[in-house]
């Protein structure tokens, strides 16, 4: 009977949550971000300007940075959402700005907070923070796992997007979720990759958060967390919260913030900002609902006239890459037409989803024989080195989605090449027409010579792994640095027919 109510457990009415938007123009500009940022804009007029943010410190005190400097509206979206160090300074930070007269919107995916209920609750009970969770469960505790089982076909549909923006006028958009691994404080890295916006581009990212935030699929917390919250439950926060801004890893953050002002970096001039045309492209949040053969609501079509533009060289950064056979038809197609297609992902050793490993492996010769150049990340950088890509430190799992076309076009965004995140997630991404940005990512590329990555060949032995630093050379004709274990337990996962939901 008990698990029959919690399998059948109805969400709440939607019309519990009353619409809004974005700051409005005029007042945007009035803010001391507005301000700032003016005199810039205004030497670049009908242009957008952006700045990779590639170090995950750096990205992490950025968003410190700009919650301190709010005056009006803090809009934040992201799928997951850590209740880790890096999720503690960001509450934190979060909470001070509200309480200083700042709105504060936070839309997180469900699937991340099952454990945060009292800690949503708790942020949610201020009169200017407002969170709403997407695509939520009706059950909370330990009914959320009947329930995930039970509607599967919902609750596997999740939202990837990741977005912030200050008072309408600087955001970020990019790979980082909220959690210790994507701002350099985690045993296992993500070597990711951020814009940082300014110009006509940000309210094209405040609409589409204004999208996500007023659709049917996003609920008020109060509306699904039934939790009574006492000035003891606050204060306990307020102490936990203080009590990680005052371990020795918070003031790493905290001290590289009061370091490095990002702001006067932005109005001195010491930040070096891209110019140029950028649009931005986001599934509807509709796709959650919508049948995986219905692809209006898709990003992903939108991309391939500038991928079917490319005449000369296309290169993809891709964590999770499992193009399929119609993937590595698409590439091979663009190599009988001269292109030149690099495609970056993890190696075994380096991945933190060993199943969509095992759906990418079964495509490695036949992208191989199709012509593409196919390069895989290493776990680490040669001993006692840190060595840089575009993405950040080789010591790290690549989580960057990137590709660049011609050297001229320049997607940052959240699309892996797998099946997921075309047919089943949404996702959010720009596309930067700046050849001068483009080259220099592709420049980046010369990194790949210093020992973070391995380059996949075809020999007469089969495929082979190659090193170079300082010369290539063969160095193993199976995954590198894994076990006998690990590669039989990926054989075994690419036999199972559960391509789509990789």
């Amino acid at each position: 009977m008990a698990f029959n109510l919690i399998a059948c457990a109805s969400l709440p009415s939607e019309s519990r949550a009353k619409p809004s938007h974005a700051l409005e123009s005029a007042a945007s500009r009035s803010t001391r971000i507005g301000q700032w940022v003016d005199s810039g804009n205004a030497r670049h007029p009908g242009l957008s300007g952006f700045h990779p943010l590639s170090d995950g410190l750096d990205a992490f005190v950025a968003r410190l940075a700009l919650i301190e400097a709010a005056d009006q509206t803090i809009d934040a979206q992201y799928y997951l959402y850590h209740d880790d160090l890096a999720g503690q300074l960001f509450l934190q930070y979060l909470l001070r700005a509200a309480d200083r007269g700042v709105r504060v919107r936070l839309l997180l995916d469900d699937l991340s907070i099952a454990r945060l209920d009292k800690t949503v609750a708790i942020a949610n009970e201020h009169p200017l923070f407002e969170i709403r969770l997407f695509n939520p469960l009706a059950t909370r505790g330990w009914g959320r796992s009947v329930q995930l089982l039970t509607q599967f076909d919902r609750a596997n549909r999740r939202m990837h997007n990741k977005s912030f923006i200050v008072d309408n006028q600087l955001a970020i958009l990019g790979g980082r979720n909220i959690g210790n691994e994507y701002y350099r404080n985690s045993a296992v890295e993500f070597a990711d990759l951020d814009m940082i916006h300014r110009g006509i581009v940000v309210p094209q990212i405040s609409r589409e958060f204004d999208r996500y935030w007023n659709s049917l699929l996003s609920y008020p917390a109060e509306s699904l967390i039934n939790k009574t919250v006492t000035s003891e439950d606050k204060q306990q926060l307020t102490n936990e919260l203080a009590k990680a801004a005052g371990s020795v890893a918070g003031q790493q953050y905290i001290n590289r913030l009061k370091q490095a002002s990002l702001l006067e970096r932005i109005t001195s001039g010491g930040m070096h900002w891209y110019w140029g045309d950028v649009s931005v492209y986001a599934d509807a949040p509709e796709k959650i609902l919508a049948p995986v053969s219905d692809r209006s609501a898709h990003l992903s079509p939108r991309l391939l006239p500038y991928i079917d533009s490319a005449t000369r060289e296309l290169v993809m950064f891709s964590p999770y890459l499992v193009p399929g056979k119609e993937g590595v038809n698409y590439f091979a197609d663009l190599v009988n037409r001269g292109v030149r297609v690099v495609l970056i992902t993890n190696s075994l050793a380096s991945t933190d989803v060993a199943v969509v490993h095992a759906g990418y492996s079964k495509y490695r010769k036949d992208l191989l024989e199709a012509g593409v150049r196919l390069i895989e990340v290493k776990p680490h950088a040669a001993k006692g080195e840190i060595h840089k890509t575009i993405t950040g430190s080789s010591r790290a799992s690549l989580h960057a989605k990137t590709f660049i076309i011609d050297r001229r076009y320049l997607f940052v965004g959240l699309l892996n090449l797998d099946p997921r995140s075309a047919l089943l997630n949404t996702e959010i991404g720009a596309i930067y027409d700046t050849p001068e940005m483009a080259e220099d990512f592709v420049s980046g590329l010369s990194q790949l010579d210093r020992g973070g990555f391995w380059e996949l060949k075809l020999t007469e032995n089969g495929i082979q792994w190659f090193d170079c630093n300082p010369e290539c050379r063969a160095v193993s004709n199976k995954d590198p640095e894994s076990s006998v274990f690990t590669r039989m337990g990926i054989f075994i996962l690419s036999l199972l027919p559960i391509e789509q939901q990789l």
